[in-house]
Formats: structure tokens, C-alpha cells, sequence
């Protein structure tokens, strides 16, 4: 069976353009050989994404920008096929309707917008649509053990933007040699000297036990790069831990092995102590 071409773009929220953070939220598809246009969209109770990424945005924002764009491809649904169809059309009016396809996702005006466009094949654009919807929208935010932490990035990201403080930092660089780097998100140079990296730590799991494995693995992570004369003059983890019992025991334990090797953990709700980390020393 002869597979059809289909032309995506995934339709992003973006509420802070000067700092770049967005989320996936639908994906539009085109397959101009039927003509067929679709879109897939969150639904508007499904909002917990949006504020897990943004949480001091008010969600009414959000649902506005999306009723909005629904709008509008409900209306450039209309301009073409509204039942599936393998019957092909005419090459010149599938011309047009690329052209079109094209002019619609490079708009990146407002809340949301259309990301990198791409093209893929399928039995059906419609089995395309929802392959696309899964890869963009629904595994993004799938429960997975570093997802707390993508929150968190998120909003040190933001808070360095508000602080004035974001110039002074270089994002996702690897720290260590060739045989072994880890890559941390906040990375301030003195020079060609990496001076200072911070990165956010979930300690706030379900069990002891997955509190010991993830913050293990940093603790060793930093270990090997302090036996190998890589660990940054300053490293700073800004850590989230649970409120009480057994748990906030295994995540101390991991404080305390992480101070041990010199680096500094931070209280991630403790706005106050987060700023004055990443905050730089200025000769007396």
C-alpha cells in the first residue's frame, strides 16, 4: 500500500518569549495529497500540564490563547477535506494548499504558536495525526523520573530572567573532561573557567528507595568529577525534598553526602537563599 505524505507542525504555548520556555499542546497536520487538514488539541480540563511547567501563570490565560487558536483551525479546517479520503486531487490545488499548510505555522504571533514544521509518511493522515499527537503532546508529559525537574529548571530559568541575573549564565554545558562530563543546566564561566554551575535535585519521591537511587547517582556523579579534578571552585544543587518521615530522612542523607563532597545544597522553596546562590561575588 503506497504511504501518503503528511506535513506537521506541533502548536506550542509559549507565555515567556524572552526566556524561550514552552510546552507542546496540540499538532496540526496537512497531507496534501487528499487535502486533508486536522488538528488535535488538549483538552481545556486538562490544564495541570500548564500550570506544572508555569505555576504562578493564571490558567484563564491559557485556556483563552487555546480556545483562540481552535477557532481559527476549525475555521482553516473548513477551507478543505472534512472527510477522510484516499482520493487524490489535482497537483496544482495540492500546490496551493502546501503553500498555504506553510504560510499558517510560520505566524508566531501571541500565547501560541506553530514549532519547527516536519513531514512524515502514514496509511492515513489521520493515523498520522495521532502518532504525532502522542510523540509531541502526551509523552512530553508522562510520568517520568525527571519530570519534577524540568519544572524546576523551568522556573530557575525564569527566576534568573526576573533577577537580572541571566546574561551570567550559559545553559546545558558539560562540566568535567572527555572520559567523563555530566551536562548541568546553569553554567557561569570566569574566562574559559567554568567558576559556578547550579542545578535543580527532585528529592521528593514516592519511596526511600527512589530517593536513594536518583540523588545516588548525583552523589557519585560528583565524586568522580572531584577524583578527577573536575568539580567546580562552586556547585550548587537546588533541592526539593518531601515534608516529613522516612523519606525526608533518605533525602538529608543525601544532602549531607553531597556537603561532604563540597557541594552546596539549596532549599528550592527558599526563593530567598535560591537567588542569593546564583547571585555573583563582586570585589570588595
Amino acid at each position: 500500500m503506497n504511504q501518503l505524505v503528511c506535513n506537521f507542525a506541533p502548536v506550542r504555548f509559549l507565555p515567556y518569549r524572552e526566556v524561550g520556555e514552552f510546552i507542546n499542546v496540540g499538532v496540526v497536520v496537512h497531507c496534501p495529497q487528499t487535502d486533508f487538514f486536522g488538528y488535535r488539541l488538549v483538552p481545556l480540563k486538562r490544564t495541570g500540564r500548564v500550570s506544572g511547567f508555569f505555576p504562578e501563570l493564571d490558567i484563564k490565560i491559557f485556556k483563552a490563547a487555546l480556545q483562540g487558536v481552535a477557532r481559527e483551525l476549525r475555521r482553516l479546517q473548513g477551507c478543505h477535506r472534512l472527510l477522510p479520503t484516499k482520493e487524490q486531487i489535482a497537483p496544482e490545488i495540492a500546490k496551493e494548499q502546501v503553500k498555504r499548510f506553510r504560510e499558517v505555522i510560520h505566524r508566531r504571533e501571541g500565547l501560541l504558536h506553530f514549532g519547527e514544521g516536519g513531514t512524515i509518511l502514514a496509511d492515513t493522515p489521520e493515523e498520522a495525526l495521532d502518532h504525532l499527537f502522542g510523540r509531541f503532546v502526551e509523552r512530553q508529559f508522562a510520568e517520568k523520573r525527571e519530570y519534577q525537574e524540568t519544572v524546576m529548571r523551568n522556573s530557575l530559568a525564569r527566576f534568573l530572567h526576573d533577577w537580572k541575573l541571566a546574561q551570567h549564565y550559559q545553559m546545558n554545558k558539560k562540566v568535567g573532561d572527555n572520559d567523563f562530563h555530566v551536562v548541568m543546566p546553569f553554567v557561569h564561566f570566569a574566562g574559559a573557567t567554568i567558576a559556578k554551575v547550579v542545578r535543580p535535585l527532585d528529592l521528593n519521591k514516592a519511596e526511600p528507595s527512589d530517593i536513594y537511587h536518583h540523588g545516588g547517582t548525583w552523589v557519585k556523579s560528583m565524586e568522580r568529577l572531584k577524583n578527577r579534578g573536575q568539580l567546580p571552585p562552586k556547585v550548587i544543587f537546588t533541592v526539593s525534598v518531601p515534608e516529613r518521615g522516612k523519606r525526608l530522612d533518605a533525602a538529608n542523607e543525601i544532602r549531607n553526602e553531597l556537603q561532604q563532597l563540597g557541594v552546596q545544597p539549596v532549599e528550592f522553596a527558599d526563593t530567598q537563599r535560591v537567588r542569593e546562590a546564583f547571585e555573583l561575588e563582586t570585589a570588595a
